[in-house]
C-alpha cells in the first residue's frame, strides 16, 4: 500500500492499525481500558485511531515487548517520556553507546542451554515471561535491571558477568566520559562502566531519567556502596519505607539484602554505584597468598593454592551442593534446577523426581560421595507456600523430616533468600509446615510448627522381641514405635548405639508383621524410636531408621510423636514445653502450640527448635569412565 492509499483510510480502523503495528484487536481494547490509548470514537461506537496515536501504540508495544515493562511502568514512562535517552545518546556527537542486547542474550541463551533449562523453566524460576525471554535471546529486548539480576542469580552470575567489563589495563586515571557506556540498560537508565570485572571493585556512574526504577526488588551476591552526585534517588531495603537521598547522600548495604530503587525527581540523577564480587575477592586473595586455610602447612604450599580450577574430562557430570549438620545428622541440599517436576503438589513433584531422577538418590547419598544416613532434599516450587521440599534418603523418601526442615531454613537464610523476613511457609509431602528464625531470643534458632502430630496405637506387647517389651505407635510427620530402653537395661550412650541398631530393625520388622492382622489403618512404621527418661538430666532419644542407619539429631518427627504420646498418657498438655537430646548431648526444645484432632483422635500441633550449622558448599563430580557412578550401598 503506498501512502496516498493509506492517507485515504485516515482515520484509521482498529483493524488497520493492528495489522500494521502488530498488536492485535482485544490487546488495543484492552490498553484503552487501561487509559493507554484514547481512539476517537463515532456515535455508533466505531474506534478509529489517528498517527498520533499509532506512534503511542508502538512506543507502548516496544516498552512492553522489548524492555518488559508492566503497565504502570509503561505509563510513567510515558508521562516522563523516558524514551528520550536512548535516542539521545545515539544521536551524532554523542558517546558511542555499545550494543549490549545482541551478546548479552546469546550469553543468557548459552547458559541456559548448558544448564539443561527451557525457557518455561527459566521463566518460572526468575518470574520474567517466557516470551520476554525469548527476545531477549533473539537480541531484540533487554530486561530490566531487576529481572536481569533474576536471571544472573539463577545461573549463579553477577550482573558484572552478563554485562561484560572494562579494559582499563590498569591505568588508575579515567576520564568523564571515557568509561565503557551502557545504553540499553532499560529505558530510562544509562551506565558507564569506570571498572568492572578488573578488581576488587565494579565502578560505575549510572544517569537515571525522571521515573525510570529497578521495576521491583532483586539481590545479589557482595556489598555496595551508592553515592548521589546529581539529582534525587529514591532507595528501599527488604521491604522497608523508601528513603529519598540527595546530591552528597550515599547508602552502603550488603547486597544480599532485597534492594529496589527510582528517580521520584524531576531532573535525571547522577549516581556513583560501587559493587564489590564475593568470588573476585576471594580469587584476589588466594592470589596474594596472604591467607590459607590452616592445614598445619607453609602458607602457599597448598596444591590448590595457585590453581583453583580443576581440569574435568569430557562426559562430566556435576552437581551442586550445600551441606548442613542438624545437631549431627547431615542434610546434602541440591542447588541445581531440574526438570520434570511438574504437579500441583509437592507430592505430585515427587513422584515425577522418583519416575525421571530417583538415579540421584544413590549418586548424591550413597557411598563414596555420602554414606548410609546422608540424608538429601530437593527444593521445588510451592504454589501453596513460599518453598517446597522433597526429602531423600540412601534407602527411601520421607514425607517430613525435622533435621532436614531446620538445615535447609539455614541454607535459605545463608543464601539470602529469606531478605528480611523471619518466617516462612514449606510445603513438604507430608502437607505445610510453618518455620520461624529467631524464636525464644536467639538468632541461630530455628523452629518448626509441624504437622498434627497423635497416638495410632497406646501399646503394643513384643514378646518375640524381649519379656515385658512394648511399643507406642505414634505419628509425627512419619511412624514412629517408640520403646523404652529400660526395657534393655540399656542406656542411649555412643557404645550402645550398635546393639540398638540392631534391637531398633528387630522390633521395626515385628512390628510391621503384626499390623496387617491389628486393623488400625497403619501400613507400616517407619522407624523405631528409643527413649530413655533420666533423673535430674534431660530425656535422650535415639531413632533407629534400619539396622545400620540410625538418626544422629535427637530427631524432630520423632519428638513430634513422643509429645502426642506423652500428651494421651497426661503427661504434656497444650503450652508446655520438653526438652530433649540425642546420644551425644545436643538438645531439641519441643513445645505443644495447641491440641487438636485427627479422623477423630485426639491430637497435637508440636513446635519443635534446633539449630543447623553449614558444613560444606560444593560440587560432587561423576566422571563418564566412573565404575560406580551412582555410587553403592554395604548392609
Amino acid at each position: 500500500m503506498d501512502e496516498a492509499d493509506d492517507d485515504q483510510r485516515k482515520p484509521y480502523s482498529i483493524g488497520h492499525v493492528a495489522s500494521v503495528t502488530g498488536v492485535n484487536a482485544s490487546t488495543l481494547r484492552s490498553w484503552e481500558q487501561q487509559g493507554l490509548i484514547e481512539p476517537a470514537k463515532s456515535t455508533g461506537g466505531r474506534r478509529t485511531f489517528g498517527d498520533d496515536t499509532i506512534q503511542r501504540i508502538v512506543e507502548i508495544n516496544r516498552l512492553r515487548r522489548v524492555y518488559g515493562y508492566s503497565i504502570a511502568g509503561v505509563k510513567r514512562a510515558l508521562a516522563e517520556k523516558q524514551t528520550a535517552l536512548f535516542s539521545e545518546l545515539q544521536a551524532p556527537g554523542a558517546v558511542e553507546v555499545e550494543p549490549l542486547a545482541d551478546r548479552i542474550g546469546a550469553r543468557v541463551r548459552a547458559l541456559r542451554l548448558e544448564a539443561g533449562l527451557s525457557l518455561r523453566q527459566v521463566a518460572e524460576k526468575t518470574g520474567v515471561a517466557a516470551s520476554h525471554l525469548s527476545m531477549f535471546e533473539r537480541g531484540a529486548a533487554f530486561p530490566s535491571p531487576s529481572r536481569l539480576a533474576a536471571i544472573a542469580r539463577l545461573f549463579n552470575h553477577t550482573l558484572a558477568d552478563l554485562l561484560g567489563g572494562t579494559s582499563t589495563r590498569g591505568q588508575p586515571i579515567i576520564r568523564r566520559g571515557r568509561g565503557r557506556i551502557i545504553g540499553s540498560f532499560g529505558p530510562g537508565v544509562s551506565v558507564e562502566q569506570l571498572t568492572v570485572s578488573e578488581q576488587m571493585m565494579d565502578c560505575e556512574i549510572w544517569t537515571i531519567r525522571p521515573g525510570a526504577e529497578s521495576e521491583g526488588y532483586y539481590s545479589h551476591e557482595g556489598q555496595e556502596l551508592i553515592h548521589v552526585l546529581e539529582g534525587a534517588f529514591e532507595l528501599a531495603l527488604d521491604g522497608e519505607e523508601a528513603e529519598i537521598l540527595g546530591a552528597g547522600d550515599s547508602a552502603y548495604f550488603d547486597s544480599t539484602r532485597q534492594h529496589r530503587w527510582r528517580n521520584p525527581g524531576a531532573e535525571p540523577a547522577v549516581v556513583l554505584w560501587v559493587n564489590t564480587d564475593q568470588r573476585r575477592l576471594a580469587s584476589l586473595e588466594q592470589k596474594s597468598f596472604t591467607r590459607a586455610l590452616n592445614l598445619n602447612l607453609p602458607i602457599g604450599s597448598g596444591i590448590g593454592e595457585q590453581a583453583l580450577a580443576l581440569d574435568l574430562p569430557e562426559g562430566c557430570e556435576t552437581f551442586r551442593v550445600v551441606d548442613t549438620h542438624t545437631a549431627g545428622h547431615p542434610t546434602r541440599i541440591l542447588i541445581e534446577p531440574l526438570e520434570g517436576l511438574e504437579g500441583a503438589t509437592v507430592r505430585e513433584k515427587r513422584d515425577r523426581f522418583i519416575e525421571h531422577h530417583d538415579r540421584l538418590r544413590s549418586l548424591l547419598l550413597h557411598e563414596p560421595r555420602g554414606h548410609a544416613a546422608t540424608f538429601g532434599l530437593v527444593p521445588v516450587k510451592s504454589e501453596q507456600a513460599d518453598f517446597g521440599a522433597i526429602f531423600v534418603s540412601s534407602y527411601k523418601y520421607l514425607d517430613m523430616c525435622g533435621h532436614g526442615t531446620i538445615g535447609y531454613a539455614r541454607v535459605l537464610s545463608a543464601l539470602g533468600r529469606l531478605g528480611s523476613a523471619t518466617s516462612f511457609s514449606l510445603e513438604v509431602p507430608a502437607g505445610i509446615v510453618q518455620v520461624e528464625l529467631g524464636r525464644y531470643g536467639s538468632a541461630d534458632n530455628i523452629t518448626i510448627e509441624n504437622v498434627p502430630s497423635y497416638v495410632g496405637l497406646e501399646e503394643l506387647a513384643l514378646p518375640e522381641i524381649a519379656p515385658g517389651c512394648t511399643a507406642s505407635l505414634a505419628y509425627g510427620g512419619g511412624w514412629y514405635a517408640t520403646v523404652d530402653v529400660a526395657d534393655f537395661d540399656l542406656s542411649i550412650v555412643p557404645d550402645s548405639v550398635s546393639r540398638l541398631m540392631e534391637l531398633g530393625a528387630r522390633i521395626k520388622e515385628a512390628v510391621n508383621a503384626r499390623l496387617p492382622g491389628l486393623g488400625i489403618g497403619i501400613e507400616a512404621i517407619d522407624s523405631t524410636l528409643f527413649y530413655e527418661e533420666r533423673q535430674g538430666a534431660r530425656p535422650r532419644q535415639l531413632v533407629i531408621l534400619e539396622r545400620n542407619k540410625y538418626d544422629r539429631s535427637p530427631c524432630g518427627t520423632g519428638l513430634s510423636a513422643r509429645m502426642a504420646e506423652l500428651c494421651l498418657k497426661g503427661r504434656l498438655q497444650a503450652g508446655e514445653q520438653y526438652e530433649i537430646e540425642n546420644v551425644l548431648g545436643v538438645p531439641f526444645l519441643g513445645e505443644v502450640a495447641a491440641d487438636t484432632a485427627v479422623t477423630g483422635r485426639p491430637a497435637i500441633i508440636p513446635r519443635i527448635t534446633g539449630r543447623a550449622h553449614l558444613s560444606g558448599f560444593s560440587t560432587l563430580i561423576v566422571e563418564a569412565n566412573d565404575p560406580l557412578p551412582q555410587g553403592f550401598l554395604c548392609r
